[in-house]
């Protein structure tokens, strides 16, 4: 029997496909395509989900949240200029909007470091910490940040609190570790939480300190 003089190197493994790149334009196409026929099926006559597609633009804005902390940090270090410039905005309208440390209050730091592949248990643990408790005090307990008249939500959990409401079904266990408190807070009523949403899209942020409206657009649901 002769000896196999075939180089393993050159030879693919059965079964195993070259990684195919897809480029963000690609993403966003796809994107847009599903929330057009999300909106399709809607306007078909199903008008109990109306609310849950109003509320994707409160998730829409935590994720960019997390995109530009990404887009500030280390390697990458993009300024306020460019990301504005990106955003169709001012610099200081950007800024405003998405601040970090030292603009807006802390984000903290395990949501930069996970980025949007943030696990279900770091967002329990976040939203936690950073939870202003019952009753609610004047700052909030895990960055500091001072809450403005009518807001209880921190930078930070702005940002967590519409991932968590969507992705809370992911992960039962991890969930379950919030006080009654805590989850009754995560869970208000959608009508409460849409109403606010609805007029903020309408309108612009009045103040530096205005902290975005984040709501479940999922629906109610209290079982753990």
């Amino acid at each position: 029997m002769s000896k196999n003089t075939v180089k393993p190197a050159l030879t693919p493994k059965p079964g195993k496909r070259a990684r195919r790149r897809v480029e963000n334009t690609q993403f966003d196409a796809f994107a847009r395509r599903i929330l057009r026929a999300y909106a399709r099926r809607i306007a078909d006559g199903d008008v109990e989900a109306l609310g849950a597609l109003a509320a994707l633009t409160a998730e829409v804005d935590a994720v960019c949240r997390l995109a530009v902390a990404g887009l500030r940090q280390a390697p990458y270090g993009y300024s306020w200029s460019e990301i504005a410039d990106r955003l169709g905005v001012s610099r200081q309208a950007a800024q405003m909007r998405y601040g970090d440390t030292t603009d807006r209050g802390a984000i903290d730091r395990r949501l930069l470091e996970a980025g949007l592949g943030v696990s279900v248990a770091t967002l329990v643990r976040v939203f936690a910490d950073h939870h202003p408790g019952s009753p609610a005090a004047s700052r909030c307990p895990g960055c500091g940040f001072r809450y403005p008249d009518g807001v209880l939500d921190c930078p930070t959990n702005a940002t967590v609190r519409p991932l968590l409401l969507r992705r809370r079904g992911e992960d039962r266990e991890a969930v379950a570790l919030l006080t009654p408190d805590q989850f009754a807070d995560l869970c208000k009523p959608i009508t409460t939480r849409l109403r606010a949403a609805v007029r903020q899209a309408a309108l612009p942020s009045p103040c530096p300190d205005r902290v975005p409206t984040l709501f479940d657009h999922a629906g109610k649901d209290t079982t753990r």
